[in-house]
């Protein structure tokens, strides 16, 4: 019922053209699927293939910038390319299969919108697009004419390069070229830039970065020209800049975008990495000023979150993460309003309990407007009530909530290290049916069967090496580099390389090199493998450039391939590596070594 209802709600609003920013009364829960350098794991092909279990418990999936940014491992905030939309993270075809299986589901996609700044060929050239028939380019004089604190402008006199005239209408960034969102240039790209993303790739909403980089007034013109369902801002400030900045989004009165509550997160990691849970009180303030979601006036478009991929980690620099208590913390932000936004890593980790969590907030039917009343707080636990549609939840987190007693009403439905749900007493009989089934969709999730995985590869040159590494701490399996000759196998009358590797868990993969040899041309890494994939290879430039052919690849011998014999070939796996009984309409699965969709 609920995929049912969110979809009728998202048709209604898509066709009454509203450009607020976040819907009101909103009981849906966001999922952000992907953190810091996940290129392997949070692959579109790797996020689709978990959209059944993914729509169950999240209406909202916000996804890192979908865009070419010309080098690998680059997690899109550097953007190059709008139009063009082969990422890290996977093909154009892979991001519209993910987004498309998504939407089926009920599961929305959220752009990751980088438009303050924008990488250059250069410093000052921009590549041109074309889409839909229409040329598209960045120019010089679309650069903020105090960009990089006045370095650019130097720069460009050097070179005698003309810069806009306008200075920048928020803080600059030194990392790329800050864009003047005053220039009729810019303007039209970004629009024709978020038509594309809407209404030709699929997404939902938009999560705007580094919204302080331009005025708030430009997102609200985005918006009402764009008209996206969901709309949230990066806006990383203390709470009164954050709601100056919603403020500055509206158009006739109504904010046309949500932002994100950093206060809300720095209120949590106080708590926990202090250890003194007073710090959620609603009746004490602080110099960062009082989270959105705790404002009756706000919390409508308070995007709440407790980790995200900037305050965890960037590269392997720790930022600011939480150091201890995932669960409470993931306890607290699933029941109080606003609408929350879950770590992929703690989804991962702790995923039972979360499901068990938004389980709870869905019972009761919390909300993003839902009112809540302080029980008890001390520094060694804070308590909650927070009313739904349907009644009320009782958060209790801490490191001692067992001293905690609930009024009368309230029943014990869930708990766990450092927290504990009490849900009104009238809905508690619904809660064993939930729990079973949560229990044995994560007693189905834990089977594996391992299986294996056979890299084939057609080229026009010999000698052919195979170098390979896996996920076990980058264990070599074809030894040193440049790895080893790979046996050979007929398909169709052609020639291919192939070697086999064994997948022995749900997060096993591998990533393989094919070279010459030692000192000769190579290709880059190719990474993620877990199955059958063939390639086809060819030497130009100096360099092995590959293509993937998988898909298009037909094998019509009678002879199984290398490797695999009729019982293996047989059977039915999902993209996790998991035998599969009874397939599921319309998802992603592997048999024969091949992908096919169940129809």
């Amino acid at each position: 019922m609920k995929k049912i209802l969110t979809s009728l709600f998202l048709a209604s609003t898509l066709l009454t053209g509203s450009a607020q920013g976040w819907p009101a009364s909103y009981g849906g829960v966001m999922l952000q699927g992907f953190y810091w350098d996940s290129f392997i794991d949070t692959k579109w092909s790797k996020l689709e293939s978990q959209a059944d279990e993914l729509a169950h418990y999240f209406d909202l999936i916000w996804i890192p910038n979908s865009g070419y940014c010309a080098d690998y491992n680059n997690m899109g905030y550097m953007p190059l390319y709008y139009f063009n939309q082969n990422s890290t993270f996977g093909t154009e075809a892979e991001l519209r299969s993910m987004i498309a299986t998504f939407k089926e589901k009920g599961l929305g996609t959220v752009a990751d919108v980088v438009i303050n700044h924008h990488n250059t060929i250069g410093w000052f050239s921009f590549p041109t697009e074309t889409y839909n028939g229409v040329t598209y380019q960045l120019q010089s004089t679309d650069i903020c004419k105090n960009d990089d604190g006045g370095a650019t402008l130097a720069q460009a006199n050097k070179e005698g390069v003309s810069l806009s005239a306008n200075n920048d209408t928020g803080e600059g960034w030194d990392g790329c070229r800050d864009l003047d969102h005053q220039s009729d240039n810019v303007n039209k790209i970004v629009k024709a830039y978020l038509h594309f993303l809407l209404n030709d790739l699929g997404y939902t909403g938009f999560r705007y970065d580094m919204v302080k980089g331009y005025s708030a007034s430009c997102t609200a013109d985005y918006n009402t020209t764009s008209k996206p369902t969901f709309s949230v801002g990066e806006c990383w400030d203390n709470s009164t800049t954050i709601k100056n900045w919603v403020n500055g989004t509206k158009v006739s009165g109504v904010p046309t975008s949500s932002a994100f509550d950093f206060q809300f997160r720095y209120r949590v990691r106080d708590a926990i990495n202090t250890s003194d849970w007073r710090k959620l009180a609603d009746n004490t303030d602080d110099a960062a000023g009082r989270p959105l979601a705790y404002d009756s006036n706000y919390r409508q478009f308070a995007v709440t979150f407790v980790e995200n991929h900037d305050t965890e980690r960037r590269a392997n620099a720790e930022q600011d993460p939480l150091k201890k208590d995932t669960l409470a913390a993931n306890a607290y932000l699933l029941a109080m309003p606003g609408t929350p936004c879950v770590f992929y890593k703690h989804w991962k980790t702790c995923r039972r309990d979360i499901k068990l969590m938004i389980e709870a907030r869905k019972l009761v039917g919390i909300h993003n407007q839902s009112t809540f009343e302080q029980q008890q707080s001390t520094n060694l636990f804070h308590a909650t009530k927070v009313n739904g549609t349907r009644g009320s939840l009782i958060v209790a987190v801490g490191k001692n909530t067992s001293i905690y007693t609930p009024p009368s009403g309230y029943t014990e439905v869930l708990s766990g290290q450092g927290y504990r749900y009490f849900v009104s007493t009238a809905l508690a009989s619904q809660w064993n049916a939930i729990e079973r089934r949560v229990n044995a969709e994560e007693e189905q999730h834990n089977q594996f069967t391992p299986y294996t995985a056979t890299v084939y590869l057609k080229a026009d040159f010999t000698p052919v090496y195979f170098y390979i590494w896996d996920s076990n701490n980058n264990t070599q399996l074809n030894g040193n580099w440049p790895g080893k000759q790979p046996s050979t196998t007929t398909i169709n009358g052609e020639t291919w390389h192939c070697q086999t590797v064994n997948i022995t868990s749900p997060d096993y993969y591998f990533n393989i090199i094919f070279n010459q040899g030692s000192g000769k041309p190579q290709t880059d890494n190719i990474e993620g493998i877990i199955t059958d994939r063939y390639y086809t290879a060819t030497l130009s430039g100096g360099k092995v450039q590959y293509t993937d052919v998988t898909a298009t690849v037909a094998i019509s011998s009678p002879t199984a391939p290398h490797g695999h014999n009729h019982s293996e070939r047989a059977a039915i796996y999902d993209l996790m590596g998991r035998k599969i009984v009874a397939p599921h309409q319309g998802q992603i699965y592997i048999q024969n070594g091949k992908k096919f969709i169940q129809q």
